[in-house]
């Protein structure tokens, strides 16, 4: 089973400019560790949560995705 997750963020790169590590600093705005950019693949994150960590952080972390995507489709709008 692998433990990682790898999400290509190339696509909205092309829609909106914004890059893969746009998205890593704005994580570390939301006060979380940069992930891995550009490996094993460029123009995406790398996500390796450990089972320690608890549900609450999944979930904030889950809560921060989906706030940076709310504010890239503002991007994308103009």
């Amino acid at each position: 089973v692998a433990h990682e997750c790898i999400l290509d963020l190339r696509p909205l790169k092309d829609t909106s400019g914004v890059s893969a590590e746009d998205v890593a600093k704005r994580l570390i705005d939301y006060g979380f560790h940069a992930p891995t950019l550009s490996f094993p693949v460029a123009g995406t994150l790398m996500v390796e949560p450990t089972e320690s960590e608890s549900r609450a952080e999944l979930d904030r972390f889950i809560d921060a995705m989906i706030q940076i995507r709310h504010e890239i489709a503002d991007v994308e709008a103009g």
